[in-house]
């Protein structure tokens, strides 16, 4: 018996031991490789390469996907209104590491992506009430708001001819229809100056509105800022009626790569509508606002895709890999002229030269493609 409880406890032993590594495996945070960085300079791209008569939803542009993401660590505290249950309380706390690994999306803060040539930036806030400031975040906090914009502002000051698409993707935890919500955030654009450089809505509809216009032909820089308030505010663009973001919702490269090729000729048709992630809304025909290429991998909350998520370390690693097969693919002219902002995770890595030939493919697109 004495043998038999003997053995019982090593295999018990055993059993925690791998449990044990097996958690510690799963929580390091670490990515394993180095960050590759371009050598080139795409700070004036824009004012270097456009003409000023390009319509601005027909410039092919760069774009981060969960753009201000870059300070998300296993020390950040967790974002509850957008993590998912799993990721609170105690299995949270079990498994912080690997999602962090899959809520970390960029690696750059927003002066480096704007020097190597992102102009396009999907954009999440959450406030945070302890802090008493509005902070970015996907699932778990990244940065104060404010400190991004101060940033953007410095940059759109030192070169004029660049043009942004800020885009309010998700305001977490508010009512649309609030006032005081949407007045806390046209605050922070004015008193860190970037709303001085935002086009109006109400000088022209959005598809008329040139480069030039935005830019005063090349005199100033130009933002355009996207909402889902539904406030009026000159600044602020209607989200519903200005852009079209579709997400495919899959780790699978195929099938990304076929919802792609849906979504392109759907746009091409003519029948795809603005404000594709507003329930219930009817928004114009898509050929007249953004369109945004959503060329990310997602992980799925499922035993399949956990496995897929573990065996590809985290979001960034994949997006490493993938960005380069993505602008590879044969398909890729055809989806860009359908979207031609193309937004990915790990968007300024020059891993197999992905930074560097991506703006190659936008420059070109610009100089050479009428839409």
């Amino acid at each position: 018996m004495t043998k038999i409880k003997r053995i019982v406890k090593r295999l018990l032993l055993f059993v925690l031991f791998v449990l044990f590594t097996v958690l510690l495996s799963l929580n390091i945070t670490i990515n394993f490789y180095q960050k590759a960085e371009t050598n080139n300079d795409y700070s004036n791209w824009m004012y270097e390469t456009l003409s000023s008569d390009k319509r601005i939803i027909d410039i092919a542009m760069l774009g981060a996907h969960d753009a201000f993401t870059h300070q998300i660590k296993y020390s950040s505290e967790t974002d509850f209104l957008t993590a998912a249950t799993i990721q609170t309380g105690f299995t949270g706390a079990l498994i912080k590491g690997f999602s962090v690994k899959q809520s970390k999306t960029q690696v750059s803060p927003v002066t480096e992506l704007l020097e190597h040539g992102v102009r396009y930036f999907d954009i999440r806030l959450t406030y945070h009430a302890k802090g008493d400031v509005w902070m970015t975040s996907h699932t778990y906090f990244s940065t104060p708001f404010d400190e991004v914009l101060a940033d953007i502002n410095t940059f759109l000051a030192d070169h004029p001819g660049e043009f942004l698409i800020l885009d309010l993707q998700h305001v977490n935890g508010v009512d649309y229809s609030s006032t005081e919500k949407f007045n806390e955030i046209v605050t922070l654009f004015d008193e860190s100056n970037v709303l001085s450089y935002a086009y109006q809505e109400e000088i022209k509809p959005l598809n008329q509105i040139t480069y030039g216009d935005v830019t005063g032909n090349k005199t100033r820089s130009g933002v355009i800022i996207l909402s889902k308030f539904i406030e009026s505010n000159p600044s602020f663009w209607y989200y519903g009626d200005a852009i079209r973001s579709n997400w495919a919702n899959t780790d699978s490269e195929t099938n990304l790569y076929e919802f792609l090729s849906e979504e392109a000729s759907y746009i091409a048709s003519g029948t795809a509508k603005t404000g594709n992630q507003i329930p219930d809304y009817e928004g114009i025909s898509s050929l007249n606002g953004f369109r945004v290429m959503q060329s990310v991998l997602t992980m799925q909350m499922n035993g399949e895709g956990i496995i897929e998520a573990i065996s590809s370390w985290s979001l960034l690693a994949k997006a490493r890999k993938f960005n380069p097969e993505l602008i590879k693919h044969e398909d890729f002219p055809v989806w860009l002229h359908s979207m031609p902002i193309v937004m990915v995770d790990y968007s300024d890595s020059n891993y197999l030269g992905f930074n560097d030939e991506i703006m190659q493919i936008v420059i070109e697109f610009n100089e050479n493609t009428d839409i």
